[in-house]
């Protein structure tokens, strides 16, 4: 019997946007509109050399040729930039949405908390949702009444377990819809960025429960942009940039690869790419950020070649550690290293 858990293979989806959609609830006037209306605009889409769908549609990809494998037991970090896919992803794994090609093996039950509340009734109460939430994930009904008291007790709501939800905060929603998805016993539990909404004290509950679910074989898939979190919990890591997965490995490899790419897009600017300066760390040349390891030596190097004078010229180190805390911030403006112009010449 395999022990994989999740196996993804070339997963992607596409998207568009820009297109007016065709609701069914169109009424017969706006039906009869565009009807009439349609001929006309095919013979100026022709005179333009455009045609309508190209007028109107815009693809993208929200994942592209996305591959990975999950073993059980194993807690997974996805990380990345907002709109790098990984709400899309988890969708895609939790079969809320089709892929556009690809496919993923789902070995085992899945507890998704995607959004507060997702799957909740807001008129049924707290109890009536835990029991409909178990039923949606093929629990028996003795199962939830051996597992119910304990829902309720690490949830804290158990004052409100009777009364309808639509009437409970977000974070009354967060607390029971954690508690049913890591109690009753999937063998996948997907969790969003939606434990932000908790206190700190829910959330460090939350990390403990996450951490008892992985030791009993059942496996983690988590969301969230707490880089200090994901290093803490999780063993490895899946870094997403532009639906495409940037690298996969441990999660100290994640987060740095992570950082570098933050890093990277904060010292882009108006004067990146022209020849009149260039930067060595450790004898890697050309990138403005390097990955250093733990107790590594380094030697950071920058020259410039001015034809002109310069006013005002900054030459800054900053290192980051794996969470993105700034822990070495070296300005030679600062310390007198530089004048304050600099005539035309070379600089090292």
């Amino acid at each position: 019997m395999t022990d994989i858990a999740i196996r993804a293979e070339h997963l992607s989806k596409q998207y568009r946007i820009g297109r007016k959609e065709l609701h069914l609830r169109r009424n017969l006037r706006e039906a009869v509109g565009d009807t009439l209306v349609s001929p006309f605009r095919r013979i100026a889409d022709l005179y333009r050399g455009t045609s309508r769908e190209q007028a109107d549609e815009t693809t993208i990809w929200a994942l592209k040729d996305v591959s990975f494998e999950i073993r059980q037991g194993e807690i997974l970090g996805i990380i990345g930039r907002n709109g790098a896919g990984k709400s899309t992803l988890l969708k895609v794994l939790s079969r809320i949405t089709e892929p556009s090609s690809g496919f993923a093996e789902i070995h085992g039950r899945i507890a998704a908390l995607l959004e507060v509340g997702t799957g909740f009734h807001p008129e049924l109460t707290g109890r009536e949702n835990v029991y409909l939430n178990g039923t949606i994930l093929g629990m028996r009904q003795r199962e939830i009444d051996r597992k119910f008291d304990e829902i309720v007790d690490f949830s804290g709501v158990e004052r409100f377990i009777d009364t309808p939800v639509k009437h409970y905060s977000s974070g009354m929603h967060l607390r029971l819809a954690f508690s049913v998805a890591a109690h009753l016993e999937p063998e996948i539990v997907l969790v969003d960025e939606v434990l932000a909404v908790g206190d700190a004290a829910f959330q460090r509950k939350c990390l403990g429960k996450m951490d008892d679910v992985a030791s009993q074989g059942r496996t983690v898939i988590f969301v969230s942009h707490n880089l200090a979190v994901v290093k803490e919990l999780c063993e490895s890591s899946i870094v997403l940039s532009d639906g495409c997965v940037a690298t996969a490995g441990t999660v100290v490899e994640g987060l740095a690869c992570y950082s570098k790419m933050l890093l990277a897009n904060e010292l882009e600017g108006p004067a990146q790419g022209k020849r009149w300066y260039g930067t060595r760390v450790n004898e890697q040349v050309g990138e403005l950020a390097t990955t250093l390891r733990t107790g590594e030596p380094f030697r950071a190097e920058a020259w410039l070649n001015l034809e002109g004078d310069h006013t005002e010229v900054k030459l800054i180190c900053l290192v980051y550690d794996a969470v993105g805390n700034l822990v070495l911030h070296r300005s030679a403006s600062l310390d007198g290293t530089l004048p304050s112009t600099l005539r035309a010449g070379q600089y090292r």
